[in-house]
């Protein structure tokens, strides 16, 4: 049997006791069913949707789901494009709250361009951006929250990024990926206070059911978070709640 040929119901013996296996397991599997050659990557079998992985060396049986990628409005490109033009050498990551919406249960009306940066260039972007765009603040107070940002639309929120955080690049643009929003939204609670309660349980429960979720991926920058323990609740809390 081919790499190409293997179909999700070839996988299904093995993954019926076993809800979670390491590629091993897996490899070994696939030589009993057929001539697949040992060197092959299980990487296609990812992105065919076939296994889903969950962390590093371990697999799911695929639901045929696609790695999350959110949208990026104009605004988000012109921002990282000024940043890339100007301070090249900076670590950003930038998004529009408005992809939220796409996994909550009330819709949110205004929405913030998250702007991420390495902690050494936060006050050099701020003076930047500041220079062509309205609305800019520099890692907000939560009194600054209160009674300016959250009646605006589109104010840009500068922010320090956290090292190694995992961030994906989309059409030459750095920025979020599920994980990393999940761990956010869960460590962030001012900064993100339209998404708390019952309206971030409905999100988890979104987010599992919609994408593949690498949980050591997200762990990993929940722990560099110092949040690893919170962020594990809140995961478990969310994904055992009744559907809405």
């Amino acid at each position: 049997m081919k790499l190409q040929n293997i179909h999700t119901n070839d996988l299904q013996p093995i993954f019926v006791k076993n809800h979670e296996l390491g590629r091993g397991s897996i490899e070994e599997y696939l030589r009993t069913i057929g001539n697949v050659n040992s060197e092959y990557s299980l990487n296609s079998l990812v992105k065919s949707g076939i296994l889903e992985r969950t962390g590093r060396g371990k697999y799911i049986l695929g639901l045929k789901r696609k790695i999350y990628t959110p949208p990026l409005e104009n605004e988000i490109k012109g921002i990282y494009g000024l940043i890339q033009e100007e301070k090249p050498l900076l670590e950003c990551c930038v998004w529009r709250t408005s992809i939220i919406n796409e996994f909550t249960l009330h819709q949110a009306g205004r929405f913030a361009q998250m702007v991420e940066i390495e902690r050494d260039g936060l006050e050099a972007v701020f003076d930047l951006l500041r220079d062509h765009y309205p609305n800019v603040y520099l890692n907000p107070s939560d009194e600054l929250l209160d009674r300016y940002i959250v009646y605006q639309n589109d104010a840009i929120v500068i922010i320090p990024l956290t090292s190694e955080a995992p961030t994906q690049k989309m059409d030459g643009v750095k920025t979020t990926t599920i994980e990393k929003l999940l761990v956010d939204l869960i460590c962030d609670v001012k900064l993100y206070e339209a998404f708390q309660g019952i309206e971030l349980a409905y999100i988890i429960k979104e987010v599992f059911r919609k994408y593949p979720v690498n949980k050591d991926k997200m762990f990993r920058y929940a722990k560099r978070r110092r949040r690893g323990e919170k962020v594990e609740n809140m995961i478990e809390t969310g994904l055992r709640l009744e559907d809405f």
